[in-house]
């Protein structure tokens, strides 16, 4: 039997994490951070995960680099909607195929994050020196309900921020 070990590096998890709690959609919160923070966060692409119960989950993936100081700015929604099928089979004997409507499931990024809407993920060779800055200019958005900086390593799904 062959075994399989996880060998987490330690550098992989040196970045800053904010979690936000914030009832706005994606795209505005993303445009009120990149007023905050005077950056351009932008919509680059979506996160797959569809090992859970078969089904498949995306969540939308808004990036930003700046060159200047070396950060990489990264905002994931923590909930993401089921991405259905092209190919379902509407069954007629089904009590609920009357209503002819899908059943809207979602999964979370994080699942023991679940007051947590939006992941904020900042990576670079000197982060750390911006933590009270990114911090204070987020806390002056006023559609962000709670923030709060997150410590990766004491999350059981670390692994799910790892890109």
């Amino acid at each position: 039997m062959v075994k399989h070990t996880l060998h987490n590096d330690p550098e992989e998890f040196n970045f800053l994490l904010f979690g936000i709690a914030c009832s706005d959609n994606q795209y505005v919160l993303a445009s009120n951070i990149n007023d905050a923070l005077g950056i351009d966060l932008q919509l680059s692409d979506y996160i797959d995960l569809s090992y859970r119960m078969g089904k498949d989950f995306k969540f939308s993936f808004f990036n930003y680099l700046d060159e200047e100081f070396n950060l990489e700015y990264n905002l994931i929604p923590n909930k993401s909607n089921n991405v259905p099928k092209e190919t379902t089979k509407v069954n007629d004997d089904d009590l609920f195929s009357a209503f002819n409507e899908n059943i809207d499931e979602s999964s979370r990024l994080i699942p023991e994050l679940t007051k947590t809407d939006y992941l904020l993920l900042i990576k670079g060779d000197e982060h750390y020196n911006f933590t009270y800055k990114i911090t204070d200019a987020l806390k002056k958005i006023p559609e962000i309900i709670s923030l709060q900086e997150i410590i990766p390593d004491k999350l059981s799904n670390k692994n799910n921020l790892i890109f």
